[in-house]
């Protein structure tokens, strides 16, 4: 290779170098950008252009260290920002990839890749409002650029306006129909929002343009059911063969995904396997203490015995009855109860509602991983009634013209005693069901939330012995006439009656629609999404049975509990 001293400028050189990227001649590429640094060390468009071969060949690190050489000798260029922060942010250094990003955008404010850029930084901080206004501002400088669209329309869905990010979504394509992650988006919200057939079209268009889409075959196979000589499954099956060509939450994915295919042809054995390698992945990724949640147990029931439920000093906290609260362990039917209430004309269905615990911690102003319970011990009555405003205020604007509004976040059965005291007029729905059938329909779902407990099957066992107990004391010691306990498979095997009973239970009168949950369009935003699109079926009564043997750890724990 000639030493680009025999030039007359080192411009021949760098654009020699350029040359050779071009023709994807790497190695020849970066010789070149190195004989430029040695010859001028202070040339700092060689460094970032070395810090760009190193990102190529997946050398983040050294890449980041090249580009940074090159801001301390020229801390002006935008680019060297930006580019910067992105591979910071690729690297899960989070803190310097925002502060990178914001010098890109503070050197020239009217660069769309810069906006862009930024908004990559914000969502991977989760600051998702921060995050809308910079790719808003990226389309308003380049209406052409599909990605920020496409980024546009996953911040918005993470600040719940589905109809904008829809929109997004749609402008992406509308610049570039073979945006596969924008078709993928696009089909998984529209499932969420219950429009299941236009869900599969372009979920299934997404898989026609890139048959190895993990997240397009992970989000249609909640929405399908497989043959074995679908051809969905077959690209599953072929990606299996080198799963270590995959990153890792795609090969999460790849597994769930491969499970729930396997289980709908009926090769049970091959699906746990399946179920087994993506859980074993996941596990690892999350904490979970089963010593936390014993703790837990024993702090509320010690705090929330009779007596301290029977000081409820009501008069002083909302005797509202809005609320309706519909609890149990996840997969336990609790999204076709609510489907089946919310299909009442005054009932609005609200979903998994995170507002009771953030109205908790905004009371109690809780440290990380700190028990509730420490602080409610000496709260006054007071306390209780300014949560229950505060939780009523929150759900008010969901629906202000319904009479009941469902909030059927599963965990908030550890908070029942908390909201008998601050919201005595709420009225409070447990659906039990088979630990079996809920272990294995938590096993073989990969969750959109930690649900750190559900990747293991002893972990399973163990967090539903603590539910367990707990609603044992909840029906021993909360007010008569506010909680109601029924059977999943009761609910399956007579669903007028039950469903008669619920809407009792909650002061409405009966409507025939209720019967007919599967025609309400609601957004639907957990697991349950398919399901509750048509009318009940007794098939997942029993499905363990399927998997005895491998959930055999599973039935040691909770045998004496079915």
């Amino acid at each position: 290779m000639s030493n680009p001293a025999q030039y007359p400028d080192v411009s021949v050189a760098m654009s020699m170098a350029r040359q050779c990227e071009s023709e994807q001649r790497l190695a020849d590429a970066e010789d070149l950008y190195r004989q430029v640094i040695e010859q001028d060390p202070w040339f700092h468009p060689a460094y970032h252009a070395l810090g760009l071969v190193a990102y190529r060949v997946d050398k983040l690190a050294v890449a980041a260290e090249l580009i940074s050489s090159a801001i301390a000798l020229n801390a002006s260029r935008v680019l060297y920002n930006r580019d910067y922060g992105e591979i910071c942010r690729r690297l899960g250094r989070f803190d310097q990839a925002l502060e990178s990003a914001r010098l890109a955008v503070g050197l020239d404010d009217e660069q769309a890749e810069s906006h862009y850029n930024l908004g990559l930084a914000l969502s991977a901080h989760e600051a998702n409002e921060s995050a809308v206004t910079s790719y808003q501002r990226a389309v308003e400088l380049d209406p052409l650029h599909s990605k920020a669209w496409n980024n546009l329309g996953s911040a918005l869905e993470q600040c719940a306006a589905p109809l904008a990010a829809i929109d997004a979504y749609r402008q992406a394509l509308g610049i570039n129909p073979d945006h596969v992650e924008a078709r993928s988006n696009l089909g998984s919200l529209l499932a969420r929002e219950g429009d299941i057939d236009a869900a599969r079209s372009e979920l299934g268009r997404a898989l026609d343009l890139q048959p190895e889409s993990l997240a397009a075959h992970f989000a249609i196979s909640s929405l399908k059911r497989y043959q074995a000589d679908d051809p969905h499954l077959r690209s599953l099956e072929q990606l299996a063969q080198h799963p270590e060509r995959l990153p890792l939450k795609e090969r999460t994915q790849l597994y769930f995904a491969l499970g729930k295919a396997r289980a709908d042809c009926e090769d049970y054995e091959r699906a746990f396997t399946a179920f087994e390698q993506g859980n074993r992945l996941q596990k690892g990724q999350l904490k979970s203490s089963r010593s936390r949640l014993q703790a837990q147990c024993n702090a509320i029931i010690e705090l929330f015995d009779a007596d301290y439920l029977e000081q409820m000093h009501a008069e002083l906290s909302p005797l509202d009855s809005t609320p309706v609260f519909v609890v149990g362990m996840p997969r336990s039917g609790t999204s076709l109860v609510e489907q089946i209430l919310s299909s009442h004309s005054d009932v609005h269905g609200a979903g998994e509602l995170k507002n009771l615990n953030g109205v908790v911690n905004e009371q109690l102003q809780l440290a990380p991983a700190e028990l509730f319970t420490r602080g409610l011990e000496s709260m006054p009555a007071s306390g209780y009634a300014e949560m229950g405003t505060a939780y009523l205020e929150s759900i008010r604007g969901l629906a202000p013209q319904a009479a009941r509004v469902v909030d059927k976040m599963p965990a908030n059965f550890y908070y029942l005693g908390l909201i008998s005291r601050a919201l005595p007029g709420a009225k409070i729905i447990h659906i039990a069901r088979d630990p079996m059938d809920i272990g294995l329909s938590c096993y073989s779902r990969l969750f959109n939330d930690t649900m750190e407990f559900s990747y293991d099957l002893q972990d399973i066992g163990n967090y539903y012995l603590g539910y367990h107990r707990l609603m044992q004391h909840w029906a021993k010691v909360l007010p008569s006439g506010s909680l109601l306990t029924l059977r999943y498979e009761d609910l399956v095997a007579d669903l007028e009656g039950y469903s008669r009973s619920m809407i009792e239970h909650i002061g409405m009168a009966w409507q025939p629609q209720c019967l007919r949950f599967y025609e309400n369009q609601r957004p639907v935003r957990t697991a349950s999404l398919a399901q509750v699109r048509k009318p009940v079926y007794g098939s997942s009564v029993g499905a363990w049975k399927n998997y005895s043997a491998q959930l055999q750890p599973l039935l040691d724990i909770v045998a004496d509990y079915r």
